[in-house]
């Protein structure tokens, strides 16, 4: 069965990264708000109430805060695509967005990027 209606999502899951083109904004850390939407290989029915035939999105979460925190890149454009890459490697998910809110500009509510990944998983068969 193919679930392609059912996601997991965790909103505005709040990073700190040293992170920017001019040197004196990298100085220090910067809050980032990170938006994932992911969809789990099969169905939620399908995990039959058990982690270990889903993604935990605890860990989700700690990879993205990891990835965020460890980052070296002055773009947000980078940042973005090396979360998405990533979780992709890390965890079986079919579908992936991730979105990432930067505030810098004093005139808008944010700045946001976003990356998109999809990969055909294998279904077991009986």
């Amino acid at each position: 069965m193919n679930a392609n209606h059912e996601w997991v999502e965790i909103v505005d899951l709040e990073v700190k990264s040293k992170i920017g083109v001019p040197e004196k904004e990298r100085e220090g850390f910067q809050k980032l708000l990170v938006c994932i939407l992911f969809q789990i290989d099969g169905g939620f029915r399908e995990s039959d109430d058990q982690l270990d035939r889903t993604i935990d999105y605890g860990a989700v979460a700690a990879e993205v805060v990891r990835v965020a925190e460890d980052n070296r890149a002055q773009l947000l454009e980078t940042l973005v695509s090396e979360i998405a890459d990533t979780l992709m490697a890390r965890f079986r998910m079919r579908h992936l967005e991730v979105e990432l809110k930067k505030f810098i500009l004093p005139n808008a509510r944010y700045v946001s990027v976003k990356s998109i990944r999809t990969r055909r998983l294998q279904q077991q068969r009986d």
